[in-house]
């Protein structure tokens, strides 16, 4: 058994169990990555894939064990390698952090400028996607971390450091009807055509389940996975959008309105999502700072090693 086989069977998956797409992301021919996995399922004494007609059609149980292994393999030997990096001298390296739209537009910006300032030699490279996909990332090995709101059922491995709350505002356009409401209800919203985020996103379930609660119907008319899209149709008059607070900008949203709705959606806790048990280099520690600066090293190791969560024993501030 060797790392190249180990790469080999987690590129396969990843790629969707598409050998030939594996083979082109290692630089690698298919007959050689097909020798690589069929050399390993001979060593091992089980069969990893289901095949049909010479093609993979899944993973055995078997499989999907030992490619939960695998991943760990390769977070480890990944986590030697820092450990060598990280040597108290200028940080070197990389930084791979997946977020969501929303981070990337109105929370990171400045981050990412005093995270380059201090660490130049350190090459930050942002992926965007859904909270899910953002911990999907982590959990392959294809982000260091990730910056997103809470996820419901976390891939394995995967721990959550919950670090901000984040509250919702309606946006409307000038002069519409709900800016005279008080107190803003859900029967007034529920009463027009609503822009929200994606199902893949947890704002979308915290709306859903306040309207439900109330055993309300609203008429949802598009589904965004980008605030600035749902902005742009609210200023085309299409609905109104429940976003987000942070993505309201009065200096550049000024053809829009905001209503405060704190008190009528849930918040949802925004942090970092990193895999079990993975060593953190110090520029690593310190974008997690940058971010959140009440959050302590310590803490994040203890979540990291099976520990509580932070926000068990804090009160989460307002992003």
């Amino acid at each position: 058994m060797n790392l190249r086989q180990i790469t080999s069977l987690c590129e396969i998956v990843d790629r969707g169990l598409q050998i030939s797409a594996a083979a082109k992301a290692l630089h690698r021919s298919q007959p050689g990555v097909t020798r690589q996995i069929l050399d390993l399922e001979t060593e091992l004494g089980v069969q990893i894939f289901l095949r049909r007609k010479n093609r993979i059609t899944d993973l055995t149980p078997q499989g999907k064990e030992l490619v939960a292994i695998a991943r760990r393999i390769l977070q480890d030997t990944a986590s030697m390698r820092l450990v060598g990096q990280d040597d108290g001298t200028d940080a070197k390296g990389e930084l791979r952090v997946a977020t969501t739209h929303t981070q990337a537009r109105y929370v990171l910006p400045r981050i990412i400028r005093e995270f380059m300032a201090t660490f130049p030699n350190v090459k930050l490279a942002l992926r965007q996607g859904d909270p899910v996909q953002c911990c999907d990332l982590v959990y392959r090995g294809a982000a260091d971390m990730a910056i997103c709101a809470e996820v419901a059922n976390l891939p394995q491995d995967v721990v959550q450091i919950p670090c901000y709350r984040m509250n919702r505002s309606v946006i409307t356009p000038p002069r519409h009807p709900l800016l005279r409401v008080r107190p803003l209800t859900l029967e007034a919203i529920s009463r027009y055509p609503i822009i929200t985020y994606d199902d893949a996103f947890s704002g979308r379930r915290i709306v859903d389940k306040a309207f439900s609660d109330r055993a309300l119907t609203p008429s949802i008319v598009l589904s965004a996975v980008d605030a600035d899209v749902a902005k742009s149709y609210v200023e085309m008059k299409v609905g109104i959008a429940i976003l987000a607070t942070i993505v309201f900008d009065e200096k550049r949203d000024t053809g829009l309105r905001r209503i405060d709705a704190k008190h009528l959606f849930a918040p949802s806790k925004v942090g970092f999502a990193l895999r079990r048990n993975s060593y953190l280099p110090r520029h690593t520690f310190a974008f997690m700072q940058m971010f959140a600066p009440k959050l302590h090293k310590a803490d994040i190791i203890n979540v990291l090693g099976g520990g509580s969560t932070v926000s068990n024993r804090v009160e989460l501030p307002q992003l």
